[in-house]
């Protein structure tokens, strides 16, 4: 068993990374976020790199998780 100590930092690596609005489903999902290569989170972009976010961990929102599904069956993982 880890502790915190030996935890991972919350702040995700591919933070700053160069980064493009992702392709929009008819609803507009994912709202110009771009797709962090790292832990697969939508994440807004400025000046052409992903924010500063956390590590996505999942969605506790229904309708934000049925669309990301309904994105990678689409769009899929390129």
């Amino acid at each position: 068993m880890w502790s915190d100590a030996q935890a991972d930092p919350p702040r995700c690596a591919g933070s700053g990374e160069p980064g493009q609005p992702s392709p929009t489903l008819p609803g507009g999902f994912p709202f110009g976020r771009g797709l962090c290569p790292v832990c697969t989170a939508f994440v807004e972009l400025s000046e052409g790199r992903i924010d500063r976010h956390d590590a996505f961990r999942g969605t506790t929102d229904a309708a934000e998780a049925e669309a990301r599904a309904q994105w990678f069956n689409t769009v899929g993982w390129n």
